[in-house]
């Protein structure tokens, strides 16, 4: 009886890891889409007004949910906190502290929306944000294919683990 058991949580155990898996490469599809939208509702913001960064800041977290929202959060209290810190270091900061489900090239392309944010005037803001926009877009649809190419065979893999775990025991 307790071998039956241990066979059956060696194989859930193989098959959760195969969905976990693909589960990551979704999440980080759903956050770059959550950036994007974010940061495409700021530019619309900056073009019609020039309301400061931190009501813009306190706006985006609003609107936004998850490890996104938790983002936007941690970039306005340690720049409320740090006195002399710039929104530039703030969001640096932010995108150190915040643990994001992106690789290294998305977190690339959303530093250079912190270098812009509240240097420049609003114009000069917007077009940087469009720019970085179309980026993200890349990055979203390049991770919405990884995603719907690999989770399939994340979970294959994770079942052919643990099928072959339990022929072994």
């Amino acid at each position: 009886m307790t071998a039956l058991l241990g066979k059956t949580l060696l194989f859930a155990g193989c098959t959760a890891f195969g969905l976990l898996r693909g589960s990551r490469l979704r999440q980080r599809t759903a956050c770059l889409g959550e950036f994007r939208r974010t940061l495409a509702g700021l530019a619309r913001e900056l073009a019609f007004s020039l309301r400061p960064v931190s009501d813009l800041m306190a706006g985006a977290e609003a609107g936004t949910q998850g490890p996104t929202a938790a983002f936007f959060r941690t970039c306005r209290r340690r720049f409320a906190e740090g006195g002399q810190e710039s929104w530039a270091e703030s969001w640096t900061a932010a995108l150190e502290q915040v643990a994001l489900p992106l690789e290294e090239a998305d977190l690339r392309l959303l530093q250079e929306a912190g270098d812009v944010l509240g240097r420049y005037d609003g114009e000069s803001q917007r077009q940087a944000l469009e720019g970085l926009l179309r980026g993200l877009e890349g990055q979203a649809a390049e991770a919405a294919e990884t995603a719907r190419r690999l989770c399939r065979v994340y979970l294959a893999l994770g079942l052919a683990a643990g099928l072959f775990c339990l022929i072994l025991l």
